[in-house]
């Protein structure tokens, strides 16, 4: 979820329409993971967490405090979302190395792609509306 209102947090405080866009796009697609991994984590008897963690939390209070001294600017919003996906990345390479049942490793293994996906069009948009001073 940390990844679902990191997104949401970073398009309602972005200005380019395509920088947007794709938040509110990877904001939808996490919600979704998040939601397609709900009967994995009931079945396996934990409990879905709505809130997201207190890394996550910490993290958008960060963006937050950062954007009202600097302002809102995209190219923060992408770098900061570039870092999180980082984080991201590894967490599931962690979750693929452990000892999961074929079908959440499936799925999991598909989500991963998904954030690889992600994280390589933050970088390509990034790099793309980095300022040349």
């Amino acid at each position: 979820r940390d990844g679902e209102h990191g997104f949401q947090f970073a398009a309602s405080h972005a200005t380019d329409p395509d920088v947007k866009a794709l938040f509110t796009t990877l904001a939808d697609e996490r919600g979704r993971f998040a939601e397609s991994l709900l009967p994995h984590v009931h079945r396996l008897g934990g409990q879905a967490n709505t809130a997201g963690s207190n890394a996550g939390a910490i993290h958008r209070g960060w963006m937050n405090l950062k954007g009202t001294v600097t302002g809102y600017q995209d190219q923060v919003l992408l770098a900061e979302a570039e870092r999180g996906e980082g984080v991201a990345t590894r967490a599931y390479k962690e979750a693929l190395t452990g000892m999961l049942p074929p079908t959440v490793s499936d799925l999991i293994a598909q989500q991963y792609a998904g954030i690889c996906d992600a994280h390589a069009r933050i970088t390509a948009l990034a790099k793309a509306r980095a300022v040349i001073v």
